[in-house]
């Protein structure tokens, strides 16, 4: 930049002294008819060359450091989107996490390699010329800069103003861009449901809502330009007419006069620029802003010296967490998973057995109590590290737009093809890959599009058998699957869950029967345990959901 800074200011005094070659050319011939040219010529062809190279020069550079300042501030900002808690996510909509990664670091981008080097430059260049017009006449140098102040001021009073108008138009537009994206995942149930059109309109409104910040922030931006930039133009009517009477009257020669005329506008361009420059700066700092919120957040925090685990037998120590000030409080969950163990959590929706596995992937951290792997204090461990010796099956499956290869190999990059294939193998997918015509090249659209649910679950199996860690969370997994995917299902994870502390949400009560514990939740509460007959035997919560489950199994029967 500070290369740019230097080719852009010697490009534009480049120009003056063109156009100051061109009055010498001009002066030259008129009190020398006969004199040759030749010094003139070989003058403008140095001073081409030079602006020729400059402009060269301002090109390459500032593009150069633009790029460079984009693509680290993304490595930066995505880094950093990876060390937030999921409770982050969740208080934040994507469509302003996207509006920051894209528009405010493009933005941000362009703006400051640009308008750094630009303003730098005008400013040193506008300097230059000044001295320069000062030393040929003071006089007409104050009358030059006579009204700037002016200028200055209004530009300062309108700045707060103008900032206050573009952060109110980013946060619609990151609001709209929410709403957009959400309307456009969820057309096929808005298409089916009355509450579709209400959401219809949500959109529009807030499309309606950015629109009208969209014409508040313009209007105001062109006042301020013009409250800017008339003072300028009645300094250069000050200079004609002053420098004019000043010519008449032999205080000031005509060629001297013709050197304001023409290098005075070189000097009040700079400052004119700056009403363009005052409208990027309110952008820089707005966009400024929401980067260095999120690159200020809250992350995950880190142990100065982090700590490894004894073991991988997992321990909740009187564990107790809220969501919010009025959200699903956890109470007092207190258990132990021995290494090697196959744990089930059961009960109602929203009695607590997600939060259970949030709790321990450390999406969010607990109030109180403590979560322990082999005895040591999960916090106290390196947060990537803790999460490098776990893997994860949930009932959603995330896939990416991406091969199938790409995506098994998601669970060890350092894995080879044949390690891939056997990891697929085990999850019982692998006959199906190579049934495809382009077997493990082929593209998934997003999120696995073209693949049924229990294809995706066995491609997420595979996945977690090549990433071979020792403890393997599992929610519930056959869930609205085919029989036909659900035995394959069974299979892959009976052998995946073997040597691994397994922890397993089972909405199907048939999947916690081979348990060797299962934990009941009821209203954020461990309220029983113990293995599938000893719970039937009590008759408690257990036995009425395994009677309700039995019942309703009968029923699809019929």
């Amino acid at each position: 930049m500070i290369c740019a800074i230097l080719a852009e200011t010697g490009n534009a005094l480049i120009y003056a002294a063109i156009l100051l070659t061109v009055f010498d050319m001009l002066y030259g011939a008129l009190a020398n008819p006969d004199a040759s040219f030749a010094p003139y010529i070989t003058r403008f062809a140095l001073l081409l060359g030079g602006k020729f190279i400059c402009t060269t020069v301002s090109l390459i550079t500032t593009h150069i450091a633009g790029f460079e300042m984009e693509t680290k501030l993304k490595e930066r900002v995505v880094h950093r989107l990876r060390q937030f808690s999921l409770g982050f996510y969740t208080g934040e909509q994507l469509g302003n996490i996207s509006t920051v990664v894209h528009d405010d670091v493009d933005n941000l981008q362009k703006s400051t390699s640009h308008l750094g080097v630009n303003m730098l430059a005008d400013m040193i260049t506008a300097f230059v010329i000044g001295v320069a017009l000062f030393v040929l006449n003071w006089k007409m140098g104050l009358v030059m800069i006579s009204l700037l102040p002016v200028s200055f001021l209004a530009q300062k009073l309108s700045f707060g103003k103008a900032l206050r108008l573009k952060n109110e138009n980013a946060r619609n537009l990151g609001i709209m861009v929410s709403r957009f994206v959400e309307f456009t995942k969820n057309i096929p149930m808005l298409k089916t449901f009355p509450g579709g059109l209400l959401f219809q309109n949500s959109v529009k409104e807030s499309a309606a809502r950015f629109g009208r910040s969209s014409k508040a922030e313009a209007r105001q931006g062109a006042e301020d330009s013009v409250k800017y930039l008339i003072p300028f133009e009645l300094c250069f009517a000050l200079v004609a007419l002053t420098g004019g009477a000043m010519a008449a009257g032999g205080k000031l020669s005509v060629i001297d006069f013709i050197y304001f005329i023409v290098f005075s506008q070189l000097f009040y361009i700079p400052f004119a620029n700056m009403e363009s420059y005052r409208i990027t700066l309110a952008q820089i700092k707005s966009s400024f802003g929401r980067i260095s919120g999120l690159l200020n957040a809250p992350t995950v925090e880190k142990p100065e010296t982090p700590l490894k685990p004894g073991g991988f037998d997992i321990a909740f120590r009187h564990v107790n967490f809220r969501y919010g000030e009025n959200g699903f409080t956890l109470k007092d969950v207190d258990f132990h998973l021995p290494q090697g163990s196959l744990t089930a959590l059961v009960g109602a929706s929203g009695s607590g057995k997600t939060t259970v596995m949030n709790l321990l992937l450390r999406f969010w951290d607990v109030e109180s109590g403590s979560i322990e792997a082999g005895g040591t204090d999960i916090r106290r461990m390196d947060y990537d590290e803790w999460l490098s010796g776990v893997s994860i099956v949930m009932q959603n499956v995330i896939l990416f737009a991406d091969t199938i290869y790409e995506n098994i190999l998601t669970g060890n990059p350092d894995a080879t093809r044949e390690q891939v294939e056997d990891a697929a193998k085990k999850a019982m997918i692998h006959d199906f890959i190579m049934s495809l015509p382009e077997g493990y090249g082929t593209m998934l659209g997003e999120n696995g599009a073209r693949l049924s649910g229990g294809e995706k679950q066995r491609i997420s199996i595979a996945r977690a058998f090549l990433k071979d860690a020792p403890v393997l969370l599992l929610d519930e997994l056959t869930s609205n699957i085919d029989p036909l995917n659900e035995a394959l299902i069974q299979k892959a994870i009976t052998t995946l869950s073997k040597g691994r502390t397994v922890l397993m949400i089972a909405h199907h009560l048939q999947m916690a029967e081979s348990a060797e514990r299962i934990l009941v939740f009821d209203e954020g509460q461990i309220t029983e345990t113990g293995t599938h007959d000893e719970l039937l035997r009590r008759n408690g919560i257990y036995a009425k959901l395994w009677q309700a489950q039995a019942e309703a199994r009968e029923w699809e029967i019929i």
